[in-house]
């Protein structure tokens, strides 16, 4: 079933029996009214919903980046939210014939006083550890002297939804949930506050239900992150 933009508003119009939209996006970008508000909605609900977590589970992306000999600091994706600093990982390059192991993270407090130096007054080579700088970027030392690949997991924050076809990052299992934060916030846009409650204690039930289900498990242990937004 399809989970992209324009079926999740279409989905919020036919709750408050409202003219839907053409799935196949015609006329799409040019729609006004409740049809445009509907827009907006579904878009502020899933931003409510990520906002709940970074954590998410579909939020979580494999990276690898390729190093430059005598490049230490890289930027993270640009859709880069926080990093699993338990998965930094130098991975087996043939050509390289280097070996593979988890690389250990440090804060840049720790990398400035014990490790800086060394790296400065030229020790290279494979990477040992990673370190986090104070501008969104991530360090490698030793400082590389070949094309070494470090692969890590990082939680994304996806761009709001803008064409029709463009697909929710949320399961399609949830967009009941998705929709519910949408009539939120179109009741509180017709000042129907009595209805927004509703739908609040709705939408607020069902992401919890979502943390039940993908956060909460017994099993599942959460890990230290790297948060890119401080």
């Amino acid at each position: 079933m399809a989970n992209d933009f324009v079926t999740l508003i279409n989905k919020t119009l036919l709750r408050m029996n409202e003219v839907t939209l053409d799935p196949a996006g015609d006329g799409f970008d040019t729609v006004r009214g409740v049809q445009s508000l509907a827009k907006n909605a579904v878009n502020n609900s899933i931003r409510k919903i990520l906002q709940d977590s970074q954590d998410w589970p579909f939020l979580k992306n494999t990276y690898v980046q390729t190093l430059t000999a005598g490049t230490r600091e890289y930027t993270y994706p640009a859709d880069y939210s926080s990093a699993d600093t338990t998965t930094f990982y130098l991975k087996k390059v043939e050509a390289l014939a280097n070996d593979p192991k988890h690389l250990v993270v440090v804060n840049y407090d720790d990398y400035i006083q014990n490790y800086r130096a060394l790296d400065d007054n030229g020790q290279e080579g494979p990477p040992l550890r990673i370190y986090q700088t104070y501008e969104n970027k991530f360090g490698v030392s030793p400082t590389p002297d070949k094309a070494y690949e470090v692969e890590f997991v990082y939680w994304s924050f996806p761009t709001e939804l803008t064409a029709y076809n463009d697909e929710c990052v949320i399961p399609e299992r949830f967009s009941s949930v998705v929709v519910d934060g949408a009539m939120m916030y179109m009741m509180l846009f017709r000042s129907n506050d009595q209805s927004a409650t509703i739908n609040q204690r709705n939408f607020e039930d069902g992401v919890k239900r979502m943390r039940r289900v993908l956060l909460d498990d017994p099993t599942f242990v959460r890990s230290t992150v790297i948060n890119g937004r401080g």
